[in-house]
């Protein structure tokens, strides 16, 4: 990911000279340093998925998708809120309780190996 996003900045050094650049003081950007709108970013996000031969997926999902391994990872809940910016760990706790549930089989495991019980 750090390569992708060296390469990523060494292109946009270069288009960056240019004299109809315009810069917007973002990261991801057109070829003239304006800001992608959505629209041709979700069609540029779906050529690529379908070029990777991945399944259809909508953009939006790779927050979910995000958010779901963090938390199978185990990366505390008010961590993950507040990369998603959700105004409460709350909100995340029950949007994801499908992943949180089944961790607490993990954590009754775990104190059953730490007491003994196993």
């Amino acid at each position: 990911m750090i390569e992708a996003l060296k390469e990523h900045l060494a292109k946009k050094e270069v288009l960056s000279q240019s004299p109809h650049w315009k810069e917007c003081g973002l990261v991801f950007t057109t070829d003239i340093g304006t800001p992608i709108s959505p629209r041709n970013l979700i069609r540029l996000f779906k050529d690529k998925i379908e070029k990777a031969g991945l399944p259809d997926i909508r953009f939006h999902d790779l927050r979910h998708g995000m958010a779901s391994l963090l938390l199978e990872k185990n990366v505390h809940p008010k961590i993950v809120s507040e990369l998603l910016g959700h105004s409460s760990v709350n909100l995340t706790l029950n949007t994801y309780s499908h992943i949180i549930n089944p961790l607490n089989r993990v954590a009754a495991d775990t104190m059953d190996d730490v007491v003994g019980h196993k």
